[in-house]
């Protein structure tokens, strides 16, 4: 770092020695000549000082990243927690101004991730002339709503796991909001043999779009067949849950997960007040087509009492799903296009004798298009968990802008027709939606 001042001093006297010989050679000059060469000079001598100066801090500063990076790295090889997957890494020394130093990489902070998620919505649409909306088409009579706000802490406890709390402040057919705790558990990530745990309150791993979180959705409401068989609020309740990725001569993804939860959901089993559980089981395949695509595969089974006296009378529920992916392989952030189908069968036991067997499917079609647009539609047909004599209709079409990572605006029609609990449907309904994040949201699993 010394030689750009060792060159320009060899450089100042090279000058002076000419310059030396040229007046012993020569006439002395006059004296606004004299007074120029003395100002070059003069000039030349405070850049050569700037440049050392500068040379001399960088040297500096050089010197004390070496040390700090020296510190970080005896400090990592003392450290004995893991560092989770996904878990941000110590970042490294940044000059800004100043020397900032940097935590060490194995070190856990105590601050969780956080994020905030907003879900506004606009309905339009009115029920036509002798249509007695049912409860689920009630609840979207309010034109312009704050749908929820979704808060998210993640964070790695120790080396054995991580703790996920997501709550949810939604609101209410009355206008009120009302906080509750969307998903909040504890997963086990250390164990042998491909095998994690996790314990709380969850997302039942049952198909594809009970999973989602309203955030996370491709279109601005579920599917019908969701809605009617597990409410508004999904299949979700708290338990336990064994997931295994399981050993396979493909060597695909196979994964297998079994669910123990309350069976607190009011639409197929026993409602809030039950005292039983229900056990749900899913098992996932996924493998590729060619580099561009690939497909997941897809059954679930669940089963549990659906009365509040744990009776003999019980529900039980298979499901396929079906989606297919695809990306550009050389424009994979201007073209997409996944196709997501699932079906559900319902078995409700009611009498000594009667069982009502009813079911219910989707197919959901999106194509992106461009880096922030895609375009998607979406049928749905579904009967009713306490009548296969009843069913809706449903044709969905839409399109999503996505402004950033950090936010996007949607647009939907939706038709519906049929027959359901309160007599005819014929209705016509659009939305707006509009999602925004702060903070830093984990991905979630599906």
């Amino acid at each position: 770092m010394r030689i750009p001042s060792i060159r320009y001093s060899f450089c100042f006297f090279i000058i002076l020695f000419f310059n030396s010989y040229g007046f012993a050679e020569q006439e002395i000059p006059s004296g606004s000549e004299l007074q120029s060469l003395q100002k070059q000079v003069a000039e030349l001598q405070k850049a050569m000082k700037d440049a050392n100066d500068r040379h001399t801090a960088e040297m500096k500063i050089l010197r004390e990243e070496i040390e700090l990076l020296k510190q970080n790295q005896a400090g990592a090889a003392k450290e004995t927690k893991t560092i989770e997957p996904g878990q941000p890494q110590a970042p490294v020394a940044t000059y800004v101004g100043q020397i900032q130093a940097p935590a060490s990489p194995g070190y856990q902070s105590f601050n969780p991730d956080i994020s905030a998620i907003g879900d506004f919505i606009f309905h339009g649409g009115v029920n036509p002339k002798g249509e007695t909306p049912d409860s689920l088409t009630a609840a979207k009579t309010s034109r312009a709503q704050l749908r929820e706000v979704e808060f998210g802490f993640s964070s790695p406890v120790d080396p054995y796991g991580r703790a996920d709390l997501i709550l949810a402040i939604e609101r209410q057919d009355d206008g009120e909001y009302k906080p509750d705790i969307e998903e909040g558990y504890f997963t086990f990530t250390t164990l042998p043999y491909d095998l994690q745990v996790r314990a709380g309150k969850f997302y039942s791993a049952f198909g594809k779009a009970n999973m989602y979180h309203t955030h996370a959705m491709p279109w601005v409401d579920r599917p019908n067949v969701i809605r009617k068989f597990f409410g508004d609020e999904g299949l979700n309740d708290g338990g336990a849950e064994l997931s295994w990725l399981v050993p396979n001569p493909w060597d695909n993804y196979m994964q297998l997960t079994f669910d123990v939860q309350n069976n607190g959901n009011e639409a197929s089993f026993g409602g809030s007040q039950a005292g039983d559980f229900m056990y749900v089981t899913h098992l996932k395949n996924f493998f590729d087509i060619d580099k561009a695509s690939g497909i997941e595969l897809g059954g679930s089974f669940a089963a549990g009492a659906n009365d509040k006296t744990g009776g003999p009378h019980r529900t039980y529920l298979e499901g396929l799903d079906l989606t297919y992916k695809w990306r550009h392989p050389q424009q994979g952030l201007y073209k997409s296009l996944t196709w997501m189908n699932e079906a559900l069968f319902s078995q409700k036991q009611q009498g000594d004798a009667d069982t009502v067997d009813s079911y219910g499917w989707y197919s959901s079609l999106e194509y992106q298009f461009d880096r922030r647009w895609s375009v998607f539609g979406r049928y749905d047909f579904t009967e009713f968990p306490d009548s296969s004599s009843l069913h809706e209709n449903s044709y969905t079409t839409g399109l999503t802008f996505r402004q950033s990572e950090f936010m996007f605006w949607r647009v939907q029609f939706e038709h519906t027709d049929g027959e359901n609990y309160a007599g005819n449907v014929n209705r016509n309904e659009i939305w707006l939606q509009l999602d925004f994040l702060t903070g830093l949201h984990p991905a979630h699993q599906y």
